[in-house]
């Protein structure tokens, strides 16, 4: 195996101002000027086989903060090398030195790509800006094999990492594999041994670390799951709906697998989708990824609805459907294979949606909520009026807001995720357009029985669990 060695002399810190500004004080007549000052770490590197790079790889160091185990590093600054030449490179971070705290944690990784495949990177924690005095030696291994680890934790070891285990489930034991990739993203399979097709069922999301070190898988299922790494990895422990370790004789455990075996997703699936120059790809909700679409399958039905539904070619659609998460050749010759989304079945597109934000905690009360779907169809807002929205009172049981002509008020019954709407009023007011949206909406507040909130968007359900109005989170109210 290859090595790269990275010496950074965390002594060399060059002080430089960055950013002056200043400031009149007129009521006392002085000019006050505000300086940050810039820190550098400086370093070379080198690696010790006898090879040529392609013309075009790129190097790239990143120094990060990893203070905490339940977020993502912080990149506080990189140097990037493009392209990297041959070694031995040298290079300088600079960063903000108000943003270096005392008693935190920073290290610096490097990688060098080549067409965004990852050549080489670091497989552990370096420590930097600690008040050393000697350099900084940083290994950085080869990857081989297609393999692309792209993260490095304290207890975890390289991504991405693949877990399996059977745990008993409600009648029939449950067979779990969990795929924990790079920048916090998951996919997950369960399969239920011993029932009928289906029996599968597949979810991805985002991953995080909360304060009592726990993994904490949050996807497209109703309940998070949450995961303890055992043996620096070698190994989770299935915790209950709560949090808590299972007080049980039956297994517990998912072992990680000597390496990486990736499932391929099979289920519903909502992003924004762009068509633009004879190229599809899609910005999935549940994980933020972008990835390029097959033109087959159920293609073609998406494709004809997004071009129906916007006016400007590369604008951005949310879009539902059943899909797969699969390999596929790159369009490119000499790429290597890539993760691309194959659409099966073809759901809807939605013009007015958007992703929002699937990690956020929007509250119902306080939240200006613009509608988004009726029932079935997309919501609509005329030119020249307001858009319908609801607001549901933080202090009071009363909600306002406006059909999209008319404002509307009226009172609602509050119960955990049980909402009712009392006698909705309105302005009497007639408009050129949306006034059939608007008594829709209002007749559809009468059969609501309860709601739930999913990141930024809310959805009313009716006594079946049927979602009859959605709506999305756009800004929060002055109390």
């Amino acid at each position: 195996m290859s090595r790269y060695m990275i010496v950074v002399w965390r002594t060399t810190l060059v002080r430089l101002p960055w950013r002056l500004a200043a400031c009149a004080l007129i009521w006392s007549g002085v000019m006050v000027f505000s300086t940050a000052w810039a820190g550098t770490l400086q370093g070379t590197a080198t690696y010790r086989e006898r090879i040529a790079l392609p013309a075009d790889a790129v190097f790239e160091a990143e120094l990060q903060e990893i203070s905490r185990a339940d977020a993502p590093a912080v990149v506080l600054g990189r140097s990037t090398l493009a392209p990297s030449g041959q070694p031995p490179f040298r290079f300088a971070i600079v960063y903000d030195d108000a943003a270096v705290q005392s008693g935190h944690r920073y290290t610096v990784r490097a990688t060098i790509r080549h067409q965004r495949r990852l050549l080489f990177t670091t497989d552990r924690i370096h420590p930097v800006l600690d008040g050393r005095n000697a350099p900084l030696h940083i290994q950085m291994v080869s990857v081989r094999g297609g393999r692309q680890p792209g993260s490095m934790t304290d207890d975890l070891g390289v991504l991405p990492a693949s877990y399996e285990g059977e745990l008993p489930g409600a009648g029939n034991p449950v067979v779990w594999h969990v795929d924990l990739l790079p920048e916090g993203r998951y996919q997950l399979r369960t399969i239920h041994v011993g029932r009928p097709e289906p029996n599968r069922y597949d979810d991805i999301g985002r991953w995080t670390r909360d304060k009592s070190g726990r993994i904490v898988l949050r996807g497209g299922r109703e309940a998070l799951v949450f995961l303890m790494p055992l043996k620096d990895g070698a190994a989770l422990r299935k915790l209950d709906l709560l949090g808590r370790p299972i007080e049980s004789g039956h297994n517990d455990r998912l072992l990680r697998l000597p390496e990486p075996r990736l499932i391929e997703p099979r289920l519903m699936l909502t992003g924004m989708f762009t068509y633009m120059a004879d190229a599809a790809a899609i910005t999935l909700c549940v994980d933020g990824r972008r990835l390029p679409v097959a033109m087959e399958g159920d293609y073609k039905a998406l494709e004809a609805a997004y071009q129906k539904s916007t006016p400007q070619p590369g604008q951005p659609v949310l879009a539902s459907l059943e899909g797969l998460i699969t390999q596929r050749p790159s369009m490119e010759e000499g790429r290597p294979a890539q993760t691309t989304l194959v659409i099966e079945r073809f759901v809807a597109v939605w013009p007015r949606e958007s992703c929002g934000n699937p990690l956020a905690d929007s509250p119902l009360r306080g939240t200006y909520w613009k509608l988004v779907r009726l029932g079935e169809y997309p919501a609509t807002a005329a030119t020249k009026q307001r858009e319908a929205h609801l607001i549901f009172a933080a202090d009071a049981l009363r909600v306002t807001g406006s059909g999209g002509c008319n404002r509307i008020i009226g009172s609602i019954e509050l119960d955990g995720d049980r909402l009712r709407f009392g006698r909705m009023a309105s302005t009497r007011m007639s408009c050129p357009d949306g006034m059939d949206q608007e008594k829709r909406l209002i007749e559809t507040l009468k059969h609501v029985a309860c709601y739930r909130i999913r990141g930024s968007h809310l959805e009313l359900l009716d006594a079946a669990g049927t979602v009859i109005a959605r709506f999305e989170a756009v800004a929060l109210q002055e109390k």
